[in-house]
């Protein structure tokens, strides 16, 4: 048997207790499997808990994109009995075939190493960019969808009141790039099943809007213009 959970939510924001989940786990027959593609470097005390498998995703932290990793732990002297998927050169321990990409790999590498060294200014920079937006969205009516006291800093989820997501996604493109959970340009448009798992209303899950950030790259963007258009799309209460 294996448990597969997101170490942090791609839409929301929240971390996971994989720790205490693989604490728990490592002393049983069951298998863990975290994707880590969003909390890799960001949260790393977590994942040096017993995790038998850790996925990863470089370009959530700079890497090249399309390169990735899978990390395995022993227990004891077991490996976790993976099965391969390709068939081929049993070169990768019968694993994978093909040679492997060296550029994307080292590309990874250094990436690992760069973000590592310079995660807590990263952390510093994201907190700060977080403030910064909510504190322009105070002059908004909107709900803070997940738990702010258990999240990464450079996600936010936010629902507008009596304003439509897609609308203001439209409305907004020319000042910032956002998305809803779901799949919007779907011809068949669906709230975000995230959010409604978490028991949100319906009207609250479907308007779910997800802001997320890389703080070098946003370091001059200014929330106050988004706020505005988002404040004068809102009908005035009273």
């Amino acid at each position: 048997m294996m448990v597969s959970l997101m170490h942090v939510n791609n839409e929301t924001g929240v971390i996971q207790p994989v720790a205490e989940l693989a604490e728990k786990l490592c002393v049983t027959p069951t298998y863990l499997h975290v994707d880590a593609a969003q909390g890799y470097g960001k949260v790393p005390a977590d994942l040096m808990a017993p995790i038998d498998l850790i996925s990863i995703s470089g370009h959530k932290i700079g890497a090249p994109k399309g390169v990735g990793a899978l990390i395995t732990r022993r227990r004891g002297w077991d490996k976790v009995p993976l099965q391969p998927i390709m068939f081929g050169g049993g070169q990768e321990r019968k694993l994978r075939p093909g040679t492997l990409a060296v550029p994307l790999i080292m590309g990874l590498c250094e990436a690992a190493k760069i973000f590592t060294e310079s995660r807590e200014t990263w952390e510093r920079e994201a907190k700060a960019m977080r403030e910064r937006i909510l504190a322009a969205l105070s002059t908004t009516r909107f709900h803070l969808n997940g738990d702010p006291e258990h999240s990464v800093p450079h996600i936010l989820n936010v629902s507008f009141d009596e304003l439509n997501a897609e609308a203001l996604i439209v409305r907004l493109k020319d000042q910032v790039a956002i998305a809803t959970g779901s799949a919007c340009t779907s011809a068949s448009y669906t709230a975000s099943h995230v959010l409604q798992a978490m028991g949100l209303d319906d009207v609250v899950a479907a308007n779910g809007l997800r802001l997320s950030w890389f703080p070098s790259q946003a370091a001059d963007f200014d929330p106050l213009p988004l706020a505005e258009t988002i404040a004068s799309m809102q009908p005035q209460e009273g």
